[in-house]
This record gives structure tokens, sequence and C-alpha cells, in this order.
């Protein structure tokens, strides 16, 4: 008998492994690969270095290129009034950029910009995309069938209670900024994309009503057709036309203005595009007639 139960154990479990057989419980381990870098990074003009190299243990590694982008200016002959006429030329671009503080909020005070050194910031929210158009059920023309009568007698089920929807995520708003450092003779300029939004200065007591549809108004026909984005030297041109009630814009109530040019041969009422101005008065946006684009100004309330 002891002869026999030692040989089932060599032909069971001891000649199967001789084989070369697979034992099914062994574990495979698995060495993760090294990540996808760039090889290399160009650091002059047809001059490169080599990119960083990783092993498996960071196989998780992503390599993003900055968006950040610096020019030096030297050779000034007044590097403040050099920023200075940049951040004119920025207010004009559309859309348009403020000066704003380290958190993107806008500031109504100017810098010195006398002083030998300094540095100013300035950015603009980027656009964000246009929603897509949710589409409407189709209506089927089938005839509506009649509940059967013995059907009908039957008790209704409870129906089950309907789960809350789940809140949407606010989405991830990015700012475009400039920031312009200055010193003698010298002006740099870092351009870059960052994660954030721009917004007004908040009163201590929060947002305040300051503008009403007449005041908008008012204000409007006191600007100069450049800085609305329209032709023409005078505001003159133009019939300004307030609108009932109130729109929002970047969560913003505004008043709407409707803004009509007889400029033209037939002297006829042209309409030029609407205009909403913030109740605090720290916002001004253009809805484009043609492209239906809102666009927010550079604006200032005095």
């Amino acid at each position: 008998m002891v002869i026999a139960a030692a040989a089932v154990i060599l032909f069971v479990f001891i000649l199967p492994k001789k084989d070369g057989e697979p034992d099914p419980s062994a574990s495979v381990s698995v060495e993760p690969e090294p990540p996808v870098l760039p090889t290399e990074i160009p650091i002059g003009d047809d001059v490169s270095i080599k990119g960083m190299a990783l092993g498996g243990d960071e196989s998780g590694a992503v390599a993003e290129k900055s968006k950040r982008i610096t020019y030096i200016y030297s050779s000034l002959n007044d590097a403040g009034k050099a920023a200075e006429t940049y951040v004119g030329q920025l207010a004009q671009e559309s859309p348009a950029f403020a000066v704003v503080d380290e958190e993107f909020v806008r500031q109504t005070e100017k810098p010195d910009y006398t002083t030998d050194e300094g540095m100013v910031l300035l950015a603009r929210n980027v656009p964000q995309p246009k929603p897509e158009a949710t589409q409407v059920p189709e209506v089927s023309d089938s005839p509506i069938e009649s509940p059967d009568p013995e059907a009908s007698a039957e008790p209704t089920p409870t129906p089950e209670p309907t789960p809350e929807p789940e809140p949407t995520p606010e989405p991830v708003t990015y700012v475009h900024t400039v920031r312009i450092t200055w010193s003698p003779g010298v002006c740099v300029v870092t351009v870059d994309e960052e994660e954030g939004k721009v917004t007004a200065p908040q009163s201590p007591g929060g947002p305040v009503q300051v503008v009403g549809i007449w005041e908008a108004q008012e204000i409007l026909e006191g600007m100069s057709p450049e800085e609305l984005g329209l032709p023409g030297s005078s505001m003159d041109e133009y019939e300004i036309i307030p609108m009932d009630g109130t729109q929002r814009v970047d969560g913003n109530p505004c008043v709407c203005l409707y803004v009509y040019s007889s400029n033209n041969t037939p002297h006829t009422n042209e309409y030029m595009g609407s205009y909403l101005m913030s109740l605090d008065g720290q916002h001004l946006y253009r809805l484009d007639p043609v492209t239906n684009e809102v666009t927010e100004l550079d604006f200032t309330l005095e």
C-alpha cells in the first residue's frame, strides 16, 4: 500500500510539473513600461537638449508643452511709458484685456508707470464654446390606443420615485494673461493661458445696483464709437434705445440697449448691435448683429 501511494503522488503531482505544464496557481508579474516622453527639448533656433527619460516606476508621467511665451524688449528710452502704451493697445483687443490682480479681479486704479521698476498684470476670459443644441424628441404620428377597460380595473402600481439629477459640474474656465515687468531700458512681456476667470471687484456688502436703463443709456451716449466697436467719430450719429427687463451674461444681470445708425445713404435706422451693461456697472458686453457673438468690452464706470 505504501508503494502504491507513492506511485500516485509521483504520477499526479510531480511528473506533470516536470513536463513543463504551467502551474495554474502561479501568478505572472508584469513589469510597468516606461512612459512615452519627448526625446528632445528645443532650447534655441537650431539647438535642442535631451528630454527627460524616466523608468517604469514613473509609468504614469505625462509631458505637456507649456503655453507660456516670454519676450524681452530692450534698449528702451522709457520702459514705463512703453509698458503703458502696450496696456492701451491690449485694451483694444477683442476680447479686451483688463488690468487685474493675482486673483484676476479687475483693478480700478491705474498702475504708476513713472517708477523706474514695476509690474502690471492683464487678463481676459477665454470665450467658452457654445453649448450644443438639445434635440427635441419626435412626436409619433401613430394613433393613441384606447385603454383596455379590464386592464384599467387593475390597481395601478405605485411609481418609483424619480432620482434627483446629479448637479452639473461647473465648466473649467481659462484666462489669457499678459504680465509686463519693466526696469530701466527693459520690458519683459510674458503671455500665458491659465485656469481662472476675470471678475469684478465686490463691495463689502456684496454687489450693488448702480446702473438703471436710463443711466446705461447716458453712459453709452457719453462714450466714443471706437470704445463700442462702432464706426464714426461721434455717438450723435447713433440712436440708443434701452429695453425693459434684464438679461444675464456670465451670471451678471444686465440692462439691454439697442443701437441704431442713420448715417447711411437711405437715412434709415440700421441695427448696429446690442449692448448689455451689468447692474453693478462693472461689465459691458456687445452682441454682434451678424454672428450673435457676445464680447466683453474694456469698460470702467467712472
